[in-house]
């Protein structure tokens, strides 16, 4: 039987850290040939820019398979995953999945942090307050010993209200600044999730150990860091290397001005997996370029689902 899976279930199941072990597991299947991801295709739903987002993988080890789909209208989205059996069961279950979004989102950045920022990592940087923020925050706290939380967004209230709240739920001093090169300084992680078209922080703020999460521009029209500030990093990596090439706008200017090759830009699984090391020593400088995968989406239903069947 099918199981309709609504937000209020995911938000008493989902926690940041059951997520990042989910996608741990997910990402490494990856490399290891057990799992497979299609990259986003998107389909024209009307001549104002309208698009209907499609995504799915595969996870065979596991018995299943499934996608991701929502359409996009005026900057609103509702999104859902279905997921299915490969073992004959077929639609196990359908889930509102906004909010797995957000986590699975978060958590994404908490991995990579996990992976590719120094151990000793002590003070985090967050560059926009908006509905995905919250989980950037909450993930990398889980994987270190945090002592500092600086947040900016371009909205006074905004980052004042997001310090507030965020200081009261991790009990660590979360500060508001009025510019990204003041929540920038001294950082040992910073964490872009912003809408932006442009950069949002200069080639000066990337400083020699920084490790970035660049989560927010999960499309060509999107853009957090310049393509010219891509020379700057030492190890380079993204979540699908077929799925960068058609929607990370940064990595795709950087490679057609010849800055990087295609073939530098490492995908994430290969870290987890043991393959390749990303951070060789303490002064190296690592970019995650996020743009949300499938096969992430369907770890987390997966684990939804058995809690519930």
């Amino acid at each position: 039987m099918t199981i309709y899976i609504k937000e209020k279930n995911v938000q008493e199941i989902l926690d940041i850290k059951t997520t990042i072990d989910l996608l741990e597991e997910a990402m490494k299947s990856l490399s290891t040939g057990k799992g497979f991801n299609s990259p986003r295709k998107r389909l024209p739903t009307s001549y104002s820019g309208g698009n209907l987002h499609f995504m799915a993988a595969s996870w065979p080890e596991k018995g299943i398979a499934g996608h991701k789909s929502y359409v996009v209208t005026k900057g609103k989205a509702t999104f859902v995953v279905l997921l299915y059996s490969t073992e004959g069961e077929g639609l196990l279950a359908i889930i509102e999945a906004n909010l797995l979004g957000q986590i699975r989102t978060g958590a994404a950045s908490g991995l990579a942090s996990k992976y590719l920022a120094n151990k000793s990592s002590k003070k985090l940087a967050i560059i926009g307050s908006g509905f995905q923020a919250k989980t950037q925050v909450e993930a990398i706290n889980s994987q270190f010993n945090l002592e500092q939380i600086n947040i900016y967004s371009k909205t006074k209230e905004n980052r004042e209200n997001f310090a507030n709240k965020m200081s009261k739920k991790l009990n660590i001093n979360v500060t508001p600044f009025d510019s990204s090169e003041e929540a920038t300084k001294d950082c040992d992680i910073i964490s872009l999730i912003t809408n932006s078209n442009v950069p949002i922080i200069t080639e000066e703020q990337i400083k020699t150990g920084i490790h970035i999460n660049a989560a927010g521009g999960n499309s060509w029209l999107r853009s957090e860091i310049s393509s010219n500030a891509i020379s700057k990093f030492d190890f380079v990596s993204c979540d699908d290397l077929e799925q960068a090439k058609t929607e990370c706008k940064e990595l795709m200017e950087a490679t057609e001005k010849g800055i990087i090759s295609w073939n530098n830009v490492n995908e994430l699984s290969s870290v987890i997996d043991g393959k390749i090391k990303g951070r060789k020593k303490s002064q190296d400088i690592t970019l995650y370029e996020s743009l949300g995968i499938a096969i992430q989406d369907i770890a987390a239903a997966k684990y939804l689902y058995d809690q519930l069947k």
